[in-house]
């Protein structure tokens, strides 16, 4: 019975582990021939400049100076361009252009204007062009904020970025597929998906406003050290009250708790599998941004991208979502069991479950995940987790109760339900 079940579980493991090599070498390959996009800021204040080499260049740069009326205004600039077109322009404060002009190839000069009036003027830059650079002087009042933090050059992203969404979304497809071949029920795979998504959103409407005063008012009153604790402690719990106990509360007083062992196990799949698709999607919108058009992004956003050029970062939510997937089944295993014995007991072993692995979470958001040491630690952590989760499913499948042991009842679940 045990090799059997092992051996039912083996088409998701291939699928799985097959899908990730094949990506991984596809990204590498892609990665190594693919472009770069760089970009460089230079700026002062005082008199100021803005430089800006790009591969590609695809929204708006604005930088403003003060200027009085009367004044005399004058700017450099030096423009390249390989392909495409960009739009440079003088804004007045009162929104009219005051000077402008177009670039299709490379250009040079210097331009001398005269204020019209007291207030802030824009150097306003927009288009699409590829393989070029600006580099703009201006000589009129302090040159704008944008300028007063220089940023020598933005990191290199590559086709590895796309990895970490691209994973992540094929682990939740390969549960999808596990879910199919085995017959589980889509109806119960949905009602999983479902109870993610309203018990999180309750979780999010709870810890977005409540959060930061907790966290401020254990920081103000307490050691460092013990505030930090509690607090992490303190978001494990959350997910235990909201993703947890609101889960069992339906199982234990509706018939949605009284289904068979495939439904139980459908339900916990689209649980964990809903939310890793919908991470997966968030990171590949982030991804293909920051390679089409990187100027839309911060500095900060991209510099957390360019992580994942070393694939060590790139497989961590990979890895992350698939053992996740199993933490989130076994959680809602013990709650169907919990509803079918009405036995509350493994409904507080649920619970401690699955807040330990989130007070863990909470633990390495304030620790910092910016070293593969420090992500590769947490991950082997989660991965713990998740094989003791796995095999407690297994172990909970000998004990779960037989349509049988629960009258006409039981006998009238073992098909789909909805």
């Amino acid at each position: 019975m045990e090799s059997k079940r092992f051996l039912n579980a083996l088409p998701l493991v291939a699928l799985t582990v097959g899908a990730l090599a094949l990506l991984l070498m596809t990204s590498l390959l892609t990665g190594c021939g693919s472009s770069t996009v760089k970009v460089g800021w230079v700026g002062s204040s005082g008199p100021g400049r803005m430089g800006y080499r790009y591969t590609t260049f695809d929204g708006v740069e604005r930088k403003t100076s003060r200027a009085e009326a009367g004044q005399t205004m004058t700017f450099d600039y030096d423009v390249t361009v390989e392909k495409g077109a960009l739009l440079l322009k003088v804004v007045a404060p009162d929104g009219e252009s005051l000077w402008e002009t177009t670039f299709r190839e490379d250009a040079a000069d210097t331009v001398t204007l005269t204020a019209p009036q007291n207030g802030l003027y824009t150097i306003h830059i927009e288009g699409q062009a590829t393989g070029g650079s600006f580099d703009i002087s201006w000589s009129a009042g302090e040159f704008g904020v944008m300028a007063s933090v220089p940023i020598d050059e933005a990191p290199d992203i590559s086709a590895l970025v796309l990895l970490p969404g691209i994973g992540m979304a094929l682990v939740a497809i390969g549960f999808v597929i596990y879910t199919a071949v085995r017959r589980l029920g889509w109806g119960y795979l949905g009602l999983g998906a479902l109870a993610w998504t309203i018990t999180v959103a309750l979780k999010f409407a709870w810890a977005i406003p409540i959060n930061t005063p907790v966290y401020e008012a254990l920081t103000g009153s307490l050691p460092e050290t013990i505030a930090h604790v509690i607090f992490y402690v303190y978001v494990g719990v959350l997910t235990g009250v909201f993703e947890v106990a609101i889960t069992w509360l339906v199982l234990r007083y509706t018939k949605l708790g009284q289904v068979t062992w495939k439904h139980a196990l459908a339900f916990g799949l689209g649980f964990g599998a809903l939310e890793a698709l919908l991470l997966g999607i968030t990171s590949l919108v982030g991804a293909a941004t920051a390679l089409v058009a990187p100027t839309t992004l911060p500095l900060a956003a991209l510099e957390r991208l360019a992580l994942t050029n070393n694939p060590l970062y790139g497989l961590a939510p990979i890895w992350e979502r698939f053992f996740t997937v199993l933490i989130h089944l076994f959680t809602n295993v013990l709650l169907f069991y919990a509803a079918r014995k009405r036995a509350s007991r493994w409904f507080w072993l649920a619970f401690a479950y699955k807040s330990g692995i989130d007070t863990v979470v909470a633990f390495a958001q304030f620790w910092g995940l910016d070293t593969v040491g420090h992500v590769w630690i947490i991950e082997v952590i989660v991965a713990l987790w998740g094989i003791a989760g796995w095999l407690g499913t297994r172990m909970m499948q000998n004990r779960y109760p037989s349509p049988e042991e629960n009258g006409d009842m039981g006998a009238t679940l073992t098909g789909d339900v909805i």
